[in-house]
């Protein structure tokens, strides 16, 4: 076992680094495992490609026991998207998606529906309807009857930081499946991921695993509901000798073989995560977010994100007041704190390494804000 402290010395970003929502920096143990595959590739030694080959098989099996699944059920991608466009391409029926979701789910849906002739239909949640609740799902689902086959959400609200409740959530949806873009909450979120039918996610953000990094799981109901139409040689078998025919269970949603530094990359970052626990994580984590809203109830910053430590995650998002999100973002900017700025809002997002220095320069910034009217 890990201590959180000793987790959160793995990390090495600069000081007032506060945007790991949008990516995370890479470990040192990853990095470090970067280097080691890089250099087998490099020489390529008599037995190196069954090294190579190996890295599959390990990002499989400690992702499968983070989320709750076997191994079979899991398969690698470069990213999160690839995962749901591989989900919505296999559906049939109606999904519930929200509009305001971020894009790579309601973008799928929508390639989907047109490639398919109809077969994938999104029933979308119009912009604005609020935070993706399971009660506000179980309205919709009423109103749209035996057409919906699928809800979609995501696990933690990009916008806001909201973070659904999977238990609710699968309850709300019933029979139908669950579809989590986990992206936004993978690593900072002890979640159930079992109660999800298909969990995608990247290694860039929480995981701190860089980009090109990520996988799928499914349940046994979707690998049974769901039908892989994109899949690539590494998806199938049978070939040279015979037409190919897709692999049985998560493995037939494979497009391409996966960078196998990227899978090792992947690998040892899951494992430094399951060695510490995702709940020591989330603790460290809650316990940062309470001072990001300590900072801004300090200088009369308006918090849009849930106070609820059971709706969110590592996510905080402020909404200066009107006209004054340029003073903001310039004093953020002045004191060498980094933040992503969108929709007149500005989103800070901590980590379990975040430090108080962090947090220090992030309070100078509020000051200067404060004092700039």
């Amino acid at each position: 076992m890990t201590t959180i402290d000793e987790y959160a010395a793995g990390f090495a970003e600069d000081p007032g680094y506060l945007d790991h929502a949008a990516f995370g920096p890479v470990q040192t143990a990853v990095l470090e495992e970067q280097r080691v595959l890089g250099t087998i590739q490099a020489h390529m030694r008599f037995g190196a490609m069954d090294t190579l080959d190996e890295q599959d098989a390990r990002v499989r099996a400690v992702a499968a026991r983070l989320v709750g699944r076997r191994e079979d059920q899991v398969v690698s991608q470069t990213a999160t998207t690839p995962g749901l466009l591989h989900t919505a391409f296999g559906i049939t029926g109606g999904v519930l998606v929200a509009a305001d979701d971020y894009p790579s789910m309601p973008l799928a849906l929508a390639s989907a529906a047109s490639a398919t002739g109809g077969r994938v239909r999104p029933v979308v949640i119009e912009s604005g309807a609020g935070w993706v609740t399971p009660s506000l799902v179980r309205e919709r689902l009423e109103g749209a009857g035996d057409e919906v086959t699928a809800v979609a959400v995501s696990l933690v609200d990009w916008r806001t930081g909201y973070l659904t409740d999977l238990a609710a959530m699968r309850e709300a949806v019933g029979d139908r499946l669950l579809i989590v873009d986990a992206i936004q909450g993978f690593g900072v979120v002890d979640a159930p991921y079992e109660a999800a039918d298909v969990v995608a996610t990247g290694g860039q953000k929480w995981l701190h695993a860089g980009w090109g990094t990520g996988f799928v799981s499914f349940s046994d109901r979707a690998l049974d509901r769901l039908r892989p139409a994109l899949s690539g040689p590494h998806g199938t078998t049978g070939w040279p000798v015979e037409v190919p025919s897709v692999k049985p269970g998560a493995a037939g949603f494979t497009m391409t073989r996966i960078d196998p530094v990227a899978q090792a990359r992947m690998a040892v970052a899951l494992e430094r995560l399951t060695a510490v626990g995702v709940a020591a994580v989330q603790e460290r984590v809650t316990d940062r977010v309470e001072r990001v809203f300590a900072i801004a109830d300090e200088f009369g910053l308006e918090v849009e994100s849930s106070r609820d430590p059971a709706e969110r995650a590592g996510i905080v998002v402020l909404r200066p007041s009107e006209g004054r999100l340029t003073a903001l973002s310039a004093a953020l900017h002045n004191h060498g704190v980094t933040t992503s700025t969108r929709l007149g809002t500005v989103r800070v997002s901590v980590f379990a390494s975040t430090t108080d220095e962090t947090l220090d320069m992030f309070r100078d910034a509020c000051i200067s804000y404060a004092t700039s009217f």
